[in-house]
């Protein structure tokens, strides 16, 4: 065929066509419908990351807070002496007794981990991202293929946790210490 009848059946089609456009109104209804929809998959996407957000500050929260806590109690109110206050009569004041402290040399730990395993099987591009250690049961391996037995299943194991700009976790390595 040639250019010219191309050209000549395309005016033809045209020319048939002008009068089933649709209406300004039905234009301005489906503008209208177009903008609810993406509205709503904003809204949608903006929920699905403030719920992410929260859930990987809970699991930070878990992660850094502290094993053991110790609580010092205030001293009663009867045991608080000031600089000026003199012993009852016929009292006298007990000298400290000079403790020794041992120059313990701290036993050096040495961390060992594992390598990093994806969590994501299409990996999007990744241009910044952030390293957060978190707490996970050993059964957290299994699902990347490390093998755990099932005593320890439940045992509780640091991970360290690569999650990108877009807030996805994107891979895991687990971490152990060792003396």
């Amino acid at each position: 065929m040639s250019e010219d009848r191309i050209l000549k059946a395309l005016n033809a089609l045209k020319e048939a066509d002008d009068g089933l456009e649709a209406s300004a109104g039905v234009e301005a209804r489906l503008m209208d419908e177009f903008r609810k929809q993406r509205a709503k998959r904003l809204r949608n996407g903006v929920s699905a990351g403030v719920a992410m957000l929260a859930a990987a500050a809970m699991v930070v929260t878990v992660a850094v807070r502290p094993k053991h806590v110790v609580s010092h109690a205030p001293e009663p109110a009867s045991a608080v002496v000031t600089r000026d206050a003199q012993p009852p009569a016929g009292v006298t004041p007990a000298t400290p007794v000079p403790r020794k402290v041992k120059n313990r040399k701290p036993v050096p730990i040495r961390e060992i981990a594992t390598q990093f395993y994806p969590l994501l099987d299409v990996q999007p591009p990744f241009e910044r991202g952030e390293l957060v250690r978190v707490v996970v049961p050993a059964g957290t391996m299994r699902t990347v293929g490390v093998p755990v037995s099932e005593d320890h299943v439940s045992d509780l194991v640091q991970a360290d946790v690569l999650v990108g700009q877009e807030g996805l976790a994107r891979a895991i390595r687990f971490v152990g210490f060792e003396k």
